[in-house]
C-alpha cells in the first residue's frame, strides 16, 4: 500500500486522538507493518507521526489532571450490587414515614435505565505523576548513596589494598559457588 498525504493526514490526526498506533492503522485501514515501514522510509511521516504522538501525549496530560483534581464518578456497589438511586419524594407514601429500601422507588434516566449511586474518587497518582513530568527537579525521588572516605574525603586505596580487596570477594565468589554457607560475620572478616 502506497502512502499519500490523505493517508498521513488521517493517520496521524487519529494517533494524536488516541495515542494509540493500532487504533490510527485501523483508521486508515494499513497493518501496523505498513505503518512502521513508512515510518523508517519516509522522513516527513516520521516526524508527523512524533508530532501526534506529542499532542496525544498533551491530551492524556490533561486527562490525568482532570481525573487527579475533578475526580470520576464511579457507581457505588454494596454486596456486588450497583446501589440505585431512590427517589426521595415526600409525597410517596411508602418513603414518607417509612423507608423500605426494596420498595422505594429508583431514579430513572430518560433512557428508563435505573440511575445509580456514584461516588467521586480522585486520583491523587496521577497528580503525582504530571507534576514529576512538569517539573522533574523539584518533584523527582531524591536518592542518592555516597561513599566517602576519612574525613568526609575521597576513598583511598593502595595497590595492595586493592589487591586484597579484589582476592577476597574471588574467595568469597568461589565459596558462593561451591555452595558454602556464609554468614555475615564471614562475610565481614573477608573484606
Amino acid at each position: 500500500m502506497k502512502l499519500t498525504p490523505e493517508k498521513l493526514t488521517a493517520f496521524c490526526a487519529a494517533l494524536a486522538e488516541t495515542a494509540q498506533v493500532s487504533k490510527a492503522c485501523m483508521a486508515v485501514g494499513i497493518s501496523r507493518v505498513s505503518a512502521y515501514k513508512w515510518r523508517r522510509e519516509n522522513l516527513d511521516f516520521a516526524l508527523a507521526w512524533d508530532e501526534a504522538i506529542q499532542v496525544s501525549v498533551g491530551v492524556l496530560e490533561d486527562e490525568a489532571i482532570r481525573r487527579g483534581s475533578e475526580g470520576v464518578d464511579e457507581p457505588l456497589m454494596y454486596q456486588g450490587q450497583f446501589t440505585p438511586l431512590v427517589d426521595y419524594d415526600a409525597t410517596d407514601p411508602l418513603t414518607c414515614e417509612r423507608y423500605i429500601p426494596q420498595l422505594a422507588p429508583v431514579k430513572r434516566n430518560p433512557d428508563g435505565s435505573p440511575m445509580y449511586a456514584t461516588v467521586k474518587k480522585y486520583s491523587d497518582t496521577l497528580l503525582m505523576f504530571t507534576l514529576k513530568a512538569h517539573a522533574p527537579k523539584k518533584y523527582r525521588d531524591h536518592a542518592s548513596i555516597e561513599l566517602t572516605g576519612k574525613d568526609g574525603g575521597a576513598v583511598q586505596f593502595n595497590d595492595t589494598e586493592k589487591a586484597a580487596r579484589i582476592a577476597a570477594l574471588v574467595a568469597l565468589a568461589q565459596q558462593r559457588a561451591a555452595g558454602a554457607a556464609q554468614t555475615l560475620d564471614d562475610i565481614a572478616d573477608l573484606i
